[in-house]
């Protein structure tokens, strides 16, 4: 009997504790990363300013590469939208919510079975002759559940963020840059 009660006390202690931690979770989980890409801000501009691209570098399309890709509006900029639908990732969607040349892009996010509001933006500064690309993530983590999920995915998501922009490193400085016009023979 002794035994039982000492389990019993450790459960809820192990209860108790993981009850705190969850609670502790904040109402909106960040995530930022950061990396130099030896390319032109206006390259990398460009290739985010799209969906055209995106298996090339994304961890999620490598994740499950048998994802179903649907793009809706425009081609390039505000209004562009992907959505998606796979065994691994899940449905969702993202559109281009605000597109500053050579500097910014929102993406709102909309994952189905979650509620609350989620963006990745992706800033782009000149850093030296390439270019400082820091990517972010920032998202509701509504009631119990969203503090769960934030526990358990923002530790993934740092992982993914990390291979996504070193994977993206790798294709865009792997793009021929565009001959110059102003160059003489």
């Amino acid at each position: 009997m002794k035994v039982l009660k000492i389990i019993g006390i450790i459960l809820l202690v192990i209860v108790v504790i993981g009850g705190i931690v969850v609670l502790m979770q904040p109402a909106k989980g960040h995530l930022e990363k950061s990396i130099v890409i030896n390319v032109p801000p206006s390259t990398v501009y460009r290739e985010l300013n799209s969906f055209k691209s995106f298996k090339s570098w994304s961890p999620w399309a490598k994740m499950d590469p048998a994802a179903n890709y649907v793009f809706e509006g425009p081609e390039t900029g505000v209004g562009a939208k992907m959505s998606w639908d796979g065994e691994k990732v899940g449905k969702g969607s993202q559109w281009i919510e605000e597109s500053v040349e050579n500097q910014k892009i929102r993406n709102a996010l909309a994952f189905e079975g979650f509620d609350g509001k989620a963006y990745a933006d992706f800033l782009i500064a000149p850093e030296g002759q390439g270019t400082a690309l820091t990517w972010t993530y920032d998202g509701d983590n509504n009631g119990l559940m969203g503090k769960v999920g934030w526990l358990f995915m923002g530790g993934m998501m740092d992982g993914w963020y990390t291979q996504g922009l070193n994977d993206m490193k790798s294709y865009l400085e792997g793009i021929p840059a565009p001959m110059d016009s102003t160059v003489s023979h």
